[in-house]
């Protein structure tokens, strides 16, 4: 064999061992190249896509909280509009009231109503013998009004301020109120008693009347529309039978206790 052959055939086979090799790593990589680069694109993916999915979570969290914030106002509004739709309701009930007083006054008792008055105070002790009135001179209230409700007769205007006024009920001791029994005629004058009553005496007697009958108010005096309820015959007292006037005791048509307000009537 000539000299250099061995270290030719050495070359050779060392070629030869490489290209095989390389045939063997083309063959690995084209069996594995789908797998590769998935398995390297998840891998990088999951650290990648975090900081987005927590961006994404935390915007979510913000809006949820704006909208529950936008919520509370609103419904914190709506609960304030109510409120005042409540109150406006609740004024709307008591305009309906006085107007549904007035009516039943104008049309049951007497046409000259001038207006309403509320009662902000009472003369003290147990007999409620005198009313102050919220309204005055100012609001067209006159000395000689006499002060009415649906119920009855209350009283008549004997003081009269700007903004206040004082009304003298009708068991008010000084009161003096020209009465006449319902259906029965007759005549007198009622003076208020100490402990809430009325006191008719040496009543002219037309047609005979017993307990439970209506007394209500005459021309007598002048001061007050005929026909108003003053009160039911609680007592008749004992008379001469040969007198021809008879006393009673009445019990008033209306509970001055629990007045809130009193229409006003034009001075007669």
């Amino acid at each position: 064999m000539p000299a250099g052959w061995g270290w030719r055939l050495s070359s050779f086979f060392r070629a030869w061992y490489v290209f095989l090799g390389l045939g063997l790593l083309t063959f690995v990589l084209a069996a594995f190249v789908g797998r590769v680069p998935l398995l390297i694109s998840s891998a990088i993916a999951l650290p990648h896509n975090l900081p987005h999915r927590m961006g994404v979570n935390l915007r979510g969290t913000l809006e949820s909280l704006a909208d529950r914030r936008a919520l509370r106002a609103e419904l914190s509004r709506l609960e304030g509009h109510s409120d005042d739709l409540a109150a406006e309701n609740r004024r709307l009930e008591l305009e309906i009231d006085r107007l549904r007083e007035l009516l039943r006054v104008r049309t049951e008792q007497a046409p000259g109503v001038v207006t309403t008055a509320p009662v902000v105070g009472a003369s003290s002790g147990t007999v409620l013998a005198r009313l102050e009135l919220g309204r005055g001179r100012r609001d067209g209230l006159s000395v000689g009004m006499p002060a009415t409700v649906p119920a009855g007769l209350v009283g008549l205007v004997i003081d009269v301020g700007d903004r206040r006024a004082l009304v003298r009920t009708v068991i008010d001791p000084e009161a003096r109120v020209g009465v006449t029994v319902r259906g029965k005629g007759g005549s007198g004058v009622a003076v208020g008693e100490i402990g809430g009553r009325i006191r008719v005496t040496r009543f002219s007697v037309a047609e005979p009347f017993e307990v439970g009958d209506i007394v209500e108010t005459s021309s007598v005096g002048g001061l007050f529309p005929m026909g108003i309820e003053v009160g039911v015959i609680e007592q008749v007292l004992e008379e001469d039978p040969n007198d021809l006037r008879r006393s009673f005791i009445v019990q008033p048509a209306v509970d001055f206790a629990t007045l809130l307000e009193v229409v006003l009537l034009a001075p007669q």
